[in-house]
């Protein structure tokens, strides 16, 4: 009972329920039996009702969710037609509509589909330098459908992940750092606010300490603390299989996995530290799921006397939450926008 109450509720709304609505009322009829790709379909309604309908269904998630498996780029044959899902940001979007072009045969129509606020109104502008013929299809529960055609010779396709990649110069503390990101991945790869306080604050790691990066988007904690710490082993995970690609690079000799749960993670392994700056929104809507997550699980995978770091804004309610899953909870930094806290448990536990 205690722990249901501190749970945080989340508040993601019904845009993605509604976005599939719009989508599947508006879409014209396709050649029968086409190959259909289908990206960042949340909640499968999309690829349900396309099957439904006849199509043969290829899908192309970036971001894994509850289980479901995701990959960096669409590894799928030819298709010739495309309903994407507006990912969130102008990069993002950029990258997501490069990908789609890439194995879509010339002629396909393109579907992309989204929310009013969370910014669906200027994308037919942003897709036609890859697309052709670029209009809006229809309008319906706060939503918008826009349509595009996939040209014989896309200009400025880039076609392939690698040719997204650059490289940053990120300082830390008055130390640079070559850091590898790609389009759509956190902080548009620069360290942002809540990261480099969690970076000015972790302490006592061993070491040869081992350490766990949750949601670690592209590696920049590991990366800074592993030159700080040469002899400690790190391990990351993330949802965003992009992000994932470069984190591989920024840490070279970690394990780094795509996820959104413990359960992507070896069971049998256990930390000295685990660091998160962790995502608290999903698009437009606030969602505590992987804060969550990360809490009620990190416990149970810290070694003895072991301590989570995590950092979130301070009005983030996420203090009874910690006080019941730790028994030795702090605020080790904060100031007018972030907290970071320590969580671990009582050595005293351990040395009776």
């Amino acid at each position: 009972m205690a722990r249901a109450h501190a749970r945080l509720t989340n508040r993601p709304g019904d845009r993605d329920r509604n976005a599939s609505d719009a989508v599947l009322l508006a879409l014209p009829p396709l050649p029968e039996g086409c190959d259909v790709l289908v990206v960042d379909d949340a909640l499968g309604e999309v690829e349900d009702e396309l099957q439904r309908r006849g199509h043969t269904v290829h899908l192309w998630r970036r971001m894994a969710r509850r289980g479901v498996e995701a990959v960096a780029w669409p590894e799928v044959p030819p298709c010739s037609a495309a309903v994407v899902r507006l990912p969130k940001g102008k990069d993002a979007f950029a990258f997501s509509l490069d990908a789609v072009a890439s194995v879509l045969t010339p002629g396909a129509p393109v579907f992309v589909y989204g929310a009013n606020d969370e910014g669906i109104r200027p994308a037919g502008k942003r897709m036609k330098p890859l697309l052709t013929d670029v209009e809006t299809l229809d309008t319906r529960r706060h939503c918008r459908v826009i349509q595009g055609t996939r040209s014989e010779s896309p200009e400025g396709l880039k076609g392939s992940i690698a040719a997204h990649r650059r490289v940053e110069v990120v300082d830390v503390d008055g130390e640079s750092f070559d850091y590898v990101v790609y389009p759509g991945v956190f902080a548009k790869g620069e360290l942002d606010p809540g990261s480099a306080a969690l970076l000015r604050t972790i302490s006592e790691l061993p070491d040869d300490a081992r350490v766990l990066d949750f949601a670690s988007g592209a590696g920049i904690l590991s990366m800074v603390l592993a030159k700080r710490h040469p002899k400690a082993t790190f391990q990351l995970i993330d949802a965003d299989a992009v992000a994932v690609v470069a984190a591989r690079e920024n840490v070279p000799g970690a394990l780094v996995l795509t996820g959104d749960s413990w359960g992507r993670l070896p069971s049998y392994r256990r930390y000295d530290a685990i660091v998160s700056n962790p995502p608290i929104h999903t698009g437009k809507g606030r969602d505590y799921s992987v804060l969550t997550r990360l809490v009620e699980g990190a416990q149970a995978r810290l070694l003895p006397k072991g301590a989570l770091w995590l950092v979130v804004q301070r009005q983030v309610p996420v203090q009874a939450m910690l006080d019941e899953s730790f028994d030795d909870v702090s605020i080790a930094w904060q100031d007018t926008r972030f907290r970071v806290w320590r969580c671990g448990r009582l050595a005293d536990r351990f040395e009776l």
